[in-house]
């Protein structure tokens, strides 16, 4: 099984790697999801895999993919398989939004990468931003809990986790508006739910955000050509009752799971909100009461990370009875 380098298109460095990824100028800090744009591009379980990002948290139409290797067409859409020996071959792609802009990205075909797992505490910087200082704040666990009012969510590569001991970076990227990332080392980030200027490297103002859920882009390397992606939310100031559900966060109004899947309506989705809206949440025992869905993949929970990387937009989606996978 074969994975991709993964580049993060914004970045100066990666727009001279990826060549005409970057054709559009980026005029936003690297650090955020802004205008549409392809966040990442590799190979998941065999098939070319990106995440496209819609300038928006959720994807309203469809986004169009082309797939080439060595320039070939490979194929269109998502779910395009990858050649087992295509190990230094090029994959390209050309991503296409509803109102007809395009990006495009190449990568290298490398080798498997590992996986990675994030976790995050809570810390008071309520007074502190510069690395010296917030180095000396500790983080105290908050057990998957909502981030209280006040305090910032520190992200790290979670500890305990045999595979992220091959992580050697993991980078962020926040949506526009869900606050400030500050990096406090490789593997550790700073996430306050402020908006935080700079000038001249100074700190010039920072103005408290309402709470919300923080929707991110986590983008690990291991030093050795294997990258992989996943998309991270987390509420901050926020009441409820949240799990996780492959990493994005949802409120099931205290509907007590036992077996890992629950059945929902997806509903009211906004595309502006960072906080995927479910109705009627009920435990479920298998997949038999989930719509067939042509933007998902047949035979496994619905995974709600592909409406902020593309897979699926609120036009397929919208009122469909699905069943996902969550963790407390």
């Amino acid at each position: 099984m074969t994975r991709l380098s993964l580049h993060l298109l914004a970045a100066t460095a990666a727009c001279a790697a990826a060549a005409s990824g970057c054709a559009e100028p980026f005029d936003a800090r690297r650090d955020t999801l802004g205008p549409f744009r392809v966040a990442a591009v590799g190979v998941v379980d065999g098939q070319a895999d990106a995440a496209i990002w819609a300038g928006q948290p959720l994807h309203e139409q469809p986004v169009e993919l082309v797939w080439t290797l060595d320039g070939a067409l490979l194929g269109e859409g998502w779910g395009v398989s990858v050649p087992d020996d295509a190990v230094g071959a090029e994959l390209g792609l050309t991503a296409t939004a509803p109102d007809g802009s395009t990006r495009e990205a190449r990568v290298t075909v490398a080798e498997p990468p590992t996986s990675f797992g994030l976790g995050y505490l809570g810390v008071d910087l309520a007074d502190v931003w510069t690395l010296e200082d917030r180095q000396a704040v500790e983080g105290v666990s908050l057990d998957g809990r909502a981030v209280p009012e006040g305090l910032a969510a520190r992200v790290h590569a979670a500890a305990g986790d045999a595979a992220t001991a091959t992580v050697a970076d993991v980078r962020l990227m926040l949506a526009q508006g869900d606050g400030t990332l500050l990096r406090l080392d490789d593997r550790t980030t700073d996430l306050l739910r402020e908006d935080l200027r700079f000038e001249d490297g100074e700190l010039a103002s920072r103005q408290p955000l309402d709470p919300g859920v923080a929707l991110g882009l986590a983008l690990a390397f291991d030093g050795a050509g294997g990258n992989r992606w996943s998309w991270l939310s987390i509420p901050m100031g926020l009441d409820g009752d949240w799990v996780w559900s492959g990493g994005v966060v949802v409120d099931l109004g205290g509907v007590e799971v036992t077996t890992g899947l629950v059945a929902v309506t997806l509903a009211d989705l906004d595309p502006d909100s960072s906080e995927i809206s479910l109705a009627d949440p009920e435990p479920a025992t298998d997949l038999t009461g989930q719509a067939p869905l042509a933007c998902a993949i047949a035979g496994e929970p619905f995974r709600l990370a592909w409406l902020h990387g593309g897979r699926c937009a609120v036009s397929d989606v919208e009122g469909a009875r699905v069943v996902i996978e969550v963790s407390e």
